[in-house]
């Protein structure tokens, strides 16, 4: 999943400082507990995408493996702090 300003041919110009831009530095870590290998991503920035994305990540994975999804929604705080964040449209 892309934001509009990723897409190939975008006509919305790139505003200085943009904060969708990726600019975040990631980490990658395996955990292995119980036979099973779990990876995480470690970001030091929240994009309003990232918790979308991992709704969609953990449904696939529990559709995958046959298990009961047990997620629950981003908390109301998380929620309002991504949507008063600068977003450029």
């Amino acid at each position: 999943m892309k934001s509009i300003l990723f897409q190939a041919g975008s006509q919305f110009p790139i505003p200085p400082g943009c904060s969708a831009l990726p600019c975040r530095q990631e980490i990658n870590v395996s955990i292995k507990k119980n036979g099973r290998i779990y990876r995480f991503v470690l970001r030091d920035k929240i994009v309003p995408e990232d918790p979308l994305l991992m709704l969609t990540k953990a449904t696939a994975f529990a559709i995958q493996t046959g298990e009961a999804y047990n997620g629950t929604s981003p908390k109301r705080s998380l929620k309002d702090f991504l949507i008063k964040g600068n977003v450029v449209i």
